[in-house]
């Protein structure tokens, strides 16, 4: 799996994110091929390298007979644009100007999807249909082409899992079609919390967050957690045009997970529970566990003023913290949970056939360095004991004598 990390302390806008896939080894002849199939009006692309602060970082521009606030005042791009009041592109526009290039299909599924949650967002903040929603700066030709090189870079460094850092934003306001706005822009701010996207505010004036970057982050992200433990494999820094106390660039990381097959990390979820039903209980225990924790159970206690309750107790990875969350608040009387990461060592396991009479029996094989523990799987012995008509007891005693012939061959 190629896993992508964007680093974004100094927000994210589409020019910035574009930057850094491109320095992390995009062909460029290659992108430029593919941007020109864009059925636009004459415009021309800048790849260059610039120093944010004695940082090194791509910097990507876009010169077009078209003005937007994204590019030229929310990032200060070099170049000048002339500003024309139009009326703007619909959805449907757009889509129809990504669909008759020749990037690839992924690639237009991407520019797409991104566009998609963009006109959600603002027309939520416009209060009409997504459908009916007149893109103005993020439907210019520059902010088209700044979606469709993220597009065209993902593809081709074979992305297919995005991390996302927390997004850090500036304060006060910032100019856009309509005039002076709030910091976050509305449209940002529906695109952050429709997504859950993780948000701390800085005190750094002006905008870090472009509608671009927040939709690239909503439409992409799979996690804002990383793994662990990795390594990185590859570095690319996409420059932006304002100047902060840091250097503004986001980074972007090709990194590889380092998995210990005996040890893991996990999340521990308790509270103590004294009003729910046993039959919420009960509910509550099946709900968790198709969800995915790992385990869940029940410790009987007494409470205040000796009330018997019952802690919950869940164990899950990390991921899923939130969904176990929210479901143990809507399927029992718990207002709160204790929280608490373990670091735990396990032993690796697998389950191989073994074959009694007509039946076939599933074992379960666990391993820890020169260890070996064999369990037969109730439900399939269970099962194949019937249908032999037999003892369960004897269905076990037939699999274990089973496994421990093929062990002295090696064969498990």
């Amino acid at each position: 799996m190629n896993t992508l990390y964007f680093e974004c302390y100094s927000g994210i806008s589409g020019d910035m994110a574009a930057g850094a896939l491109i320095d992390l080894g995009v062909d460029r002849e290659f992108l430029l091929n593919q941007l020109h199939t864009v059925p636009l009006e004459q415009f021309e692309i800048d790849i260059s390298k610039t120093d944010k602060q004695g940082i090194s970082a791509v910097a990507f521009d876009i010169h077009t007979n078209h003005s937007t606030c994204e590019h030229s005042h929310e990032h200060e791009h070099a170049h000048s644009h002339t500003y024309h009041d139009h009326s703007g592109r619909c959805l449907a526009e757009i889509e129809h100007i990504i669909d008759a290039s020749e990037i690839s299909d992924k690639a237009k599924e991407t520019a797409k999807k991104i566009f998609h949650v963009l006109a959600q967002a603002e027309g939520f903040v416009h209060g009409m249909p997504a459908h009916q929603v007149h893109f103005q700066e993020v439907g210019s030709d520059d902010s088209i082409l700044d979606i469709i090189t993220v597009a065209v870079c993902l593809d081709f460094l074979h992305i297919d899992h995005i991390i996302f850092s927390p997004l850090y934003e500036g304060s006060g306001f910032t100019k856009c079609h309509h005039g002076l706005t709030a910091v976050p822009t509305p449209c940002t701010l529906r695109l952050v919390q429709s997504a859950s996207i993780p948000m701390r505010i800085t005190e750094n004036k002006g905008e870090m967050i472009t509608p671009t970057g927040a939709a690239i982050v909503a439409a992409l992200a799979n996690t804002f957690t990383l793994p662990p433990k990795f390594t990185i494999d590859k570095i690319g820094v996409g420059a932006g045009k304002k100047e902060f106390a840091h250097p503004n660039v986001v980074r972007a990381m090709l990194i590889s997970e380092i998995t210990d097959t005996h040890g893991d990390e996990i999340c521990i979820l308790k509270s103590a529970i004294d009003d729910s039903t046993p039959e919420q209980l009960a509910y509550c225990h099946t709900r968790l566990l198709e969800l995915g924790a790992a385990d869940v159970y029940f410790t009987p206690i007494y409470m205040k003023k000796n009330r018997p309750a019952y802690e919950l107790t869940v164990l899950c990875q990390p991921e899923l913290e939130q969904i176990i969350t929210e479901t143990i608040f809507q399927e029992t009387t718990a207002i709160g949970l204790r929280k608490t990461f373990a670091k735990r060592n396990i032993m690796s396991r697998e389950i191989k056939p073994i074959q009694i009479g007509s039946q076939t029996i599933d074992c379960k094989i666990c391993t820890y360095h020169h260890i070996k523990k064999y369990y037969v799987e109730y439900e399939s012995a269970a099962k194949a004991a019937r249908i032999l008509g037999e003892s369960l007891e004897e269905t076990y005693r037939k699999v274990y004598t089973k496994i421990h012939d093929l062990s002295k061959m090696q064969d498990y």
